[in-house]
């Protein structure tokens, strides 16, 4: 981009909006420098929320758009693109709010109706969705875009008069534009003529013959047109060159219709339920769940596919009653059986998940090996361990090595034999077990997640940033002070979740635990020009009320929504985002869980956690240690350049004196002290499943087994000492 071109997107608004019709890819280059002039200007806005919302760029069109409506409320436009950004981060109602005021101003308008009908579609509102679809092609649309997206809308009402309407006039002013054919070849074939559906996907798949989506409607109208073997043989190709596309095995089920090939069908839509589990589609998948079990009530697998879907969006009842259903269907179910054993063993109903998996494991002849019995074996290696029969569990862990096969199972079965080993103070074999568990952990993450540590490399970019006095040059911002949530932060195990059940008995706190709301927060913040960090020092009122916005809407949206009662917010990691909570939440709280460092890290390698970009640090000591002390700096340089309300509490002193500790705790929060607090592990116990590696710790009592737990290891840990040691010091362990 020419120096003039950058010094012109700089100077004002309208040289901006000259350079954004005239050179788009420069603006767009441009425009974190340009912002500075461009942020109250709602026009200049407007047109780069809709620039950077046809370009897929949703978060940055959603700030830009909600900047745009907040400095001129009337703006129809505005209001339409901040909708259609709604809509896009899946904010329905939000959505038809904004819609719904311009049609309080302007009610022919067909945009906006346009939007209020996706929002009915996806309230199966299906009848109100089709008026207002008609009344948005009565407007009638200006752009093919429009006409096309009416289309699309008037399919999924299933309005065939209204969707012909629509391609009629996309033939007349967009022919040659192959954005819409694929939309017409559906709209031919749902209206029954399979010929001409074909002739539109093949002029659709001679520009792209490796589309998926072509593919896949090329497969739906041969099997309308009656060509079976063709469509089948279609669908093998494509499973061959993109394996895994759960519309493939949905389809290729429903070619299956003799009745005597129910079963294989049914095989085919079990996988295609499991496969958009896996990718977060739930509504695809509860919709073929559903259309399995409405076809074949009595399929055990349907049942069980159903269960472990349930148990993907945490609903944990219905996920019990369908594994509970499947194995009333086939005692011999052993995924169901496994599956409801695991919820169990996660409920803290340990001997009712013995049962279950003892129940499964006596459907199995000798020497069979079927899927399910290894979770089923490790299940009752895991009572037994509760039960402190260690012999019994690493028993059931034999059982289940001579029949594992992935590296998966194998991790799981050494983490398990860790626990076991440890409990019988048998401490070098159980720390050599959980390296192995480890390994075979991080082997699996680095293969599907090739490159640099990125979380580390996120902190050190942070701690830079503050030693470079970042934070020193925020610009105050006036603003309305609000009710700010607690935060429970402080190193992974190193009792956040024990101080979390603990507050959550307290009749004035409610309790969110590691939920999105900051992520959420965070995403908005990088989605802004200047992005994370740099964007802090930049905040303007509004960009608080947006952050903040963007906080409680996802908040609500995940139990933290009642504000008579103070929002505690526990997410360990999340103390390395203090600065960015403390800058949209001037009045937020701290709480610091504290632990001997020796002991987190330790105890952090000896985990199994779900593995994402931070906990993937733990496979190793020197990742764990890593992790802990550039985490320890961070926290500490923050708390050096800005005012931060904290409250440090320490593991080992909860253990000694609880009541003095939650007491103090209580003031600092200023809630009253509750004698009830002390019931924690009860209400754990009562609560039901617990979603952290700690659900088994937080429903006992205090113990103090695990207090400096890291001297059975001081062998092991000797090499990161010496890193350990000036934290050891600072935090008072010493």
């Amino acid at each position: 981009m020419p120096p003039s071109a950058a010094s012109d997107a700089r100077s004002s608004p309208e040289q901006w909006l000259a350079l954004l019709r005239t050179q788009p890819a420069a603006a767009e280059a441009a425009f974190a420098a340009a912002f500075a002039a461009l942020r109250l200007d709602a026009p200049s806005l407007g047109a780069s929320a809709g620039h950077f919302q046809r370009r897929g760029q949703v978060a940055v069109a959603h700030y830009l758009w909600w900047r745009a409506r907040r400095l001129a409320p009337q703006d129809d436009q505005a209001c339409c693109g901040l909708g259609r950004a709604e809509l896009a981060l899946g904010a329905t109602e939000a959505a038809r709010a904004c819609f719904q005021s311009v049609l309080d101003r302007m009610p022919a308008d067909g945009a906006a109706h346009a939007g209020i009908a996706e929002c009915l579609l996806r309230g199966d509102r299906i009848a109100p969705a089709m008026a207002a679809i008609a009344r948005a092609l009565d407007a009638p649309p200006t752009t093919p875009a429009a006409w096309h997206e009416l289309a699309l809308l008037a399919l999924r009402a299933g309005a065939p008069a209204l969707a012909a309407r629509a391609f009629a006039a996309l033939a007349q002013v967009a022919a040659d534009d192959p954005s819409w054919w694929l939309a017409r070849a559906r709209f031919e074939r749902e209206r029954g003529d399979a010929v001409a559906a074909l002739a539109w996907v093949d002029r659709f798949g001679r520009l792209h013959p490796d589309d998926v989506a072509a593919r896949l409607e090329k497969a739906r109208c041969l099997l309308a047109r009656g060509d079976v073997e063709p469509a089948r043989r279609w669908l093998e190709k494509l499973e061959s060159r993109h394996p895994g596309v759960a519309e493939n095995s949905a389809i290729y089920g429903d070619s299956l219709t003799d009745p005597a090939q129910s079963g294989l069908r049914a095989r085919h839509w079990v996988r295609a339920i499991d496969l958009w589990t896996a990718t977060g589609d739930a509504a695809a998948a509860r919709a073929q769940a559903q259309r399995l079990l409405h076809e074949q009530p009595e399929c055990a697998a349907g049942w069980c596919a159903l269960g472990r879907l349930e148990h993907a969006q945490s609903h944990w009842l219905a996920a019990e009653a369908a594994w509970t259903r499947a194995l009333e269907l086939d005692p011999a179910h052993l995924d169901a059986a496994a599956g409801l054993a695991n919820l169990y063993e996660e409920s803290n109903r340990s001997d009712e998940a013995a049962a279950v998996a003892a129940a499964g494991l006596a459907q199995l002849r000798p020497g069979e090996a079927r899927n399910g019995a290894i979770e089923l074996h490790l299940a009752l290696a895991k009572a037994a361990r509760r039960r402190k029969d260690a012999v019994a569990g690493l028993s059931q862990l034999a059982a289940a090595e001579a029949l594992a096969q992935s590296d998966s199972q194998h991790e799981h079965i050494a983490f398990e034999r860790g626990r076991l080993l440890e409990s019988r103070h048998e401490d070098d074999a159980a720390f050599a077990a959980f390296t192995h568990g480890n390994a075979l952990a991080l082997a699996a993450w680095q293969r599907q997640h090739p490159g640099g540590n990125r979380y580390l490399a996120g902190i050190e970019a942070m701690l830079a940033h503050v030693r470079a006095g970042g934070l020193r040059a925020w610009a105050p911002v006036a603003g309305q002070a609000i009710a700010a949530p607690a935060f429970l932060v402080g190193f992974p195990r190193s009792g956040t979740s024990l101080l979390n059940h603990v507050l959550d008995g307290h009749d004035h706190i409610r309790t969110m635990e590691e939920k999105p709301p900051t992520q959420t927060m965070l995403a908005a913040v990088r989605a802004m020009p200047a992005g994370y960090p740099d964007a802090m020092a930049r905040f303007d009122a509004l960009d608080l009320d947006y952050l903040r916005e963007r906080y409680f809407r996802s908040a609500d949206q995940h139990g933290g929504g009642d504000r008579n009662r103070l929002l505690l917010d526990k997410f360990p990691l999340h103390i390395n985002l203090a600065a960015l909570i403390h800058r949209v939440f001037p009045q937020a709280r701290f709480i610091f869980a504290l632990r001997h460092p020796c002991d987190v890290v330790l105890s952090c390698f000896m985990q199994q956690f779900r593995l994402n970009h931070a906990m993937a640090n733990f496979c190793t000591l020197q990742g764990a240690v890593a992790l802990y002390t550039r985490t320890m700096d961070l926290w500490q340089s923050v708390r050096s350049q800005l005012p931060l309300a904290v409250h440090t509490i320490r593991y080992e002193d909860m253990v000694a004196d609880f009541d003095g500790q939650v007491q103090a705790l209580c003031d600092f929060l200023g809630v009253p002290w509750q004698p009830d607090l002390r019931r924690f592990s009860e209400r754990a116990r009562d609560r039901g499943r617990i979603d952290t590696p700690s659900y088994a710790q937080v429903s006992r009592p205090l113990y103090g087994e695990a207090v400096y737990r890291w001297q059975r290891y001081r062998a092991q840990l000797a090499p990161w000492l010496p890193s350990l040691q000036p934290y050891i010091e600072r935090f008072g362990y010493a």
